[in-house]
């Protein structure tokens, strides 16, 4: 959550800002963007700190509840580098981009496969830590200058709220969900849910990269109307269409997929999975929308729309009465992301009425 509320806001605009600049603009941009991101994820830090001080950290084994405040805290390390990638990507520099993830993911590895028997979580938040901190200081002794960043904050400042809705009310919703199907449905149910997540997950995991990785700098860039619109088509046709494509397949595979990956005999039909899928395809429709929205720096629209999407699916299951079905928890799912695809659709079209 501390670095989330930061990259999911604040670093996606900012990708869609610098491929939408000229390049004497760009550095200036990554400036302001580490002002407002170091800032915001100082705040949030503080948040959970006092929360998590305030809390059962009891609950934790003896070993790891030490290590929960230093973890706050190597999240807000993780800002600098991920802005750095944001703004590499809307350089459109993703080789670049790729090698600093390569490092910042080779580092704690290393350290890992170092670390003595029963010290390897220590050893790995250590790196993490060490990366984070020669990263952030580099960063801020590159990019950061008073005069040049403060005429460009102001381009980031709408994003704000659209992390903090992201990279905190989503996850809350997604965890009050949970709960919710876990007090509400049999076991069986429980693991059904969750099994049809994982599955496709991976699917809607690699359509998210490769929208924001290729298509929101290009997005960006398109000033014109139809130059915009073409690229909205080709992420349709380029990551909507194969990626609908993988879910039929799996749809159709279901149950060697299931007995492969958990076991044998999972009470999941392919009519209990398919509000699922349905859900899963529109919310990819709906992602290149949102990115749509984040490249026309609409962040009123990503914010509001993040209330149609993980929150209002919470909200449909707490309404609902009686035991949760496993055909009910997929239709509350494919009814909040048609709401949410919808909505995103909706803002899209308003925002390319008006000037940017």
């Amino acid at each position: 959550m501390v670095a989330g509320v930061t990259l999911l806001g604040v670093g996606i605009g900012l990708t869609g800002r610098v491929a939408g600049v000229a390049p004497c603009h760009q550095r200036r941009l990554l400036g302001a963007a580490l002002r407002l991101g170091l800032m915001l994820s100082a705040a949030c830090l503080a948040v959970l700190a006092l929360l998590t001080a305030s809390g059962r950290l009891d609950l934790l084994p003896p070993h790891l509840a030490p290590l929960a405040m230093p973890a706050l805290g190597i999240g807000w390390l993780g800002v600098a580098p991920g802005l750095l990638i944001a703004w590499l990507l809307g350089r459109a520099r993703p080789g670049r981009a790729i090698l600093l993830v390569a490092t910042q993911l080779a580092v704690p590895l290393l350290a890992l496969s170092l670390a003595p028997s029963g010290a390897e979580l220590p050893a790995l938040l250590g790196a993490q830590a060490l990366f984070g901190t020669v990263a952030t200081l580099l960063l801020i002794a590159w990019a950061v200058s008073a005069q040049e960043g403060m005429a460009t904050e102001h381009r980031l400042r709408p994003f704000i709220a659209a992390g903090i809705a992201i990279g905190i009310l989503s996850p809350a919703a997604i965890a009050i969900a949970r709960m919710e199907i876990a007090a509400s449905a049999s076991w069986e149910t429980v693991g059904a849910v969750q099994a049809l997540w994982r599955t496709s997950e991976w699917i809607t995991a690699v359509a998210a990269g490769l929208l924001n990785v290729y298509f929101l700098p290009r997005l960006a860039a398109a000033k014109a109307a139809p130059a915009f619109a073409a690229e909205l088509r080709a992420a349709a046709r380029h990551v909507a269409g194969p990626a609908l494509l993988a879910l039929c397949v799996l749809w159709l595979l279901l149950p060697q997929v299931l007995a492969l990956l958990y076991r044998d005999g999972l009470p999941v039909t392919r009519l209990d999975a398919l509000p699922f899928f349905a859900g899963d395809a529109l919310r990819m429709l709906s992602w290149i929308f949102l990115f749509g929205l984040f490249a026309r720096g609409a962040g009123w629209a990503v914010t509001a729309g993040e209330f149609l999407s993980l929150p209002l699916f919470a909200g449909l299951l707490l309404a609902l009465p009686g035991r949760l079905s496993l055909p009910v928890i997929g239709l509350a799912w494919v009814l909040a992301y048609a709401v949410y695809a919808g909505f995103n659709f909706w803002a899209l079209r308003r925002s390319r009425l008006s000037p940017r």
